[in-house]
């Protein structure tokens, strides 16, 4: 059953009330209300979605290849159509009986559509092409230029570490924390107070330097990942008061609590960082 909701689930496209509106996805929707693995593959879903629509939406795609590529849309179309009988056209099966997915998102499937598939393959592998050469995730950027080293690998990785799965996936901080714990990696002492209302996605440990880190992500609308090392192996110098560092695209905010370093961060502007530290 998780399954078959994973497969509606991924047609829901991030920010689009619409697709959460729909009947079809109804059932899958009413399963994420009470499945918290299942909730938290989805949150993850969604933010991996909006990373890649926001690098397809920088893409133009060149208008020969545009007009090509909607031609052939209406060309296949037309032709699928017409080799199809009414009744399957009506979204009835062969045999006459109703297919249960007719009126779904999947009845409008990739099979009437391929130049659809193939233009948005060709957008993923424009975006993939391009996505190195952004020179404001190079180290040597502006944008990361003056920050400590801690920052600038955080900024360049932290996509990548949530991306590679999870060591734990849970809803609750607390039991996040005690799997920390109990695995001898850094965990938090306490958990700032306004994200102890947020859920969480999961936890992760990776090393820095040498150094253990471990992060923990929290989802309120945005995610926000809490990271937490030990101070007397923090590679880096402990501040004396909390400090907050922009880069182009995240925001952090570092500070030492007790025998604990921990650095907050969140995809946005250093306003997208909560006072409650």
């Amino acid at each position: 059953q998780r399954e078959e909701a994973k497969q509606l689930l991924e047609l829901c496209r991030p920010e689009q009330e619409n697709d959460r509106q729909d009947p079809a996805l109804a059932d899958a929707f009413a399963l994420l209300a009470t499945d918290s693995e299942l909730r938290a593959w989805f949150d993850e879903q969604q933010a991996t979605d909006a990373r890649i629509s926001e690098s397809l939406n920088s893409i133009e795609a060149p208008a020969r290849l545009q007009a090509e590529i909607l031609a052939g849309i209406r060309l296949h179309q037309a032709q699928s159509i017409q080799k199809l009988g009414p009744a399957e056209t009506a979204g009835e099966a062969p045999g006459g009986e109703a297919s249960s997915f007719a009126g779904t998102p999947r009845a409008q499937a990739w099979w009437l559509k391929p130049w659809a598939g193939i233009a948005a393959l060709f957008a993923v592998i424009m975006a993939i092409l391009n996505l190195p050469h952004d020179e404001s995730s190079a180290p040597d950027s502006p944008a990361l230029a003056g920050l400590p080293p801690v920052i600038q690998f955080l900024s360049q990785e932290i996509d990548s570490l949530a991306l590679r799965g999870f060591d734990k996936r849970d809803d609750q901080a607390e039991n996040l924390r005690a799997f920390l714990a109990s695995t001898q990696a850094p965990s938090p002492a306490t958990i700032p107070r306004c994200l102890s209302t947020m859920p969480t996605i999961g936890c992760i440990t990776f090393l820095y330097e040498g150094a253990q880190l471990s992060m923990i992500c929290f989802n309120n609308g945005k995610v926000y990942h809490l990271i937490t090392s030990d101070s007397v192996t923090f590679p880096a110098a402990l501040p004396t008061q909390p400090e907050i560092f922009q880069t182009t695209d995240k925001a952090f905010r570092v500070w030492v609590e007790g025998d604990q370093v921990k650095i907050l961060t969140v995809h946005g502007t250093k306003e997208d960082i909560p006072e409650f530290i």
